[in-house]
């Protein structure tokens, strides 16, 4: 059954969206909870300045970050069941099964590709404004917890986007092509009040996330699953948080290196366009789901 179509399975009226939809807002703040009981320990003034992102310097701050998303992903897959009625498969793959070996396969090619646009960065950018800030105890720590708990995080995102709601501008639409535009925006737009919005413009930086969001849309359709999705979102989260940080990331986290003098430019957006592009001509090769 193709993906898209496992929508109209269940009770699919707009009200069970909008209370499930609460929910999984409810129990993502519930989930923060401990995040900001941490924060105000670190520093009291926290909630005066507003430095969230401040959190993901330290590996506890990071480890309860992400743990909120994962108090997210059950209540959503919890409404899924008991709301909607609906198997927690019918949200994620248009298969019978999740394919992990596709969730796998997208990881890594993600991740080699990243890896590759990471190192142009590193022989084009000023030695200086490149540090190797590597300090093995708190590195290795951070990278158990990327590993762990950035997957839940990103699949959250994932099941949401790409799974719930495109599955119901699908129902409202009853056009794939609208769903995927209409959830990638929503998608970008949400990452709005990140710190790179703030530190390189709305014009640069939030057009990168919509892409991003439009790439992720256009290969859970095409592959009927987002399977692959699941991959190439764990990746990038998970190289953003070790290879490389900087003032102006949300991910302030013990990375490998720090980049002092960080830029962005349209180039950025031609880049993601292109790493898009390839990563689903290899996907594509090995699957075959472009006819």
């Amino acid at each position: 059954m193709e993906f898209l179509q496992k929508a109209f399975r269940g009770k699919n009226q707009w009200y069970w969206y909008v209370f499930s939809l609460l929910i999984v807002f409810t129990a993502t703040q519930l989930g923060s909870l401990p995040l900001v009981g941490y924060m105000i320990w670190q520093d009291p003034d926290v909630l005066k300045t507003g430095n969230i992102d401040a959190a993901s310097s330290t590996n506890a701050g990071l480890a309860l970050m992400l743990l909120s998303f994962a108090m997210g992903l059950l209540a959503l897959f919890l409404c899924v069941k008991h709301i909607h009625g609906k198997q927690a498969t019918d949200v994620v793959t248009g298969r019978e099964r999740v394919d992990w070996g596709r969730v796998l396969f997208g990881a890594g090619i993600w991740a080699m590709i990243s890896i590759l646009a990471f190192a142009v960065t590193f022989l084009l950018k000023e030695p200086s404004e490149l540090v190797f800030q590597f300090e093995p105890s708190k590195f290795f720590v951070m990278l158990v917890i990327s590993l762990l708990l950035f997957p839940l995080q990103t699949s959250c995102e994932e099941v949401l986007f790409r799974g719930y709601l495109m599955q119901w501008a699908y129902i409202l639409f009853r056009n794939k092509w609208t769903a995927v535009i209409l959830t990638g925006v929503l998608f970008g737009l949400l990452h709005s009040a990140n710190t790179e919005v703030a530190a390189f413009g709305a014009w640069i930086a939030l057009p990168q996330y919509i892409l991003m969001g439009l790439i992720l849309g256009y290969v859970a359709v095409a592959d009927n699953g987002m399977e692959l999705s699941l991959g190439l979102h764990a990746a990038n989260n998970i190289l953003a948080a070790v290879t490389c940080t900087s003032g102006s990331t949300t991910l302030q986290t013990h990375a490998l290196f720090r980049d002092l003098n960080p830029t962005s430019s349209w180039t950025d957006i031609l880049s993601m366009l292109i790493a898009g592009a390839v990563f689903i001509w290899i996907c594509n090769r090995r699957y075959r789901f472009i006819r």
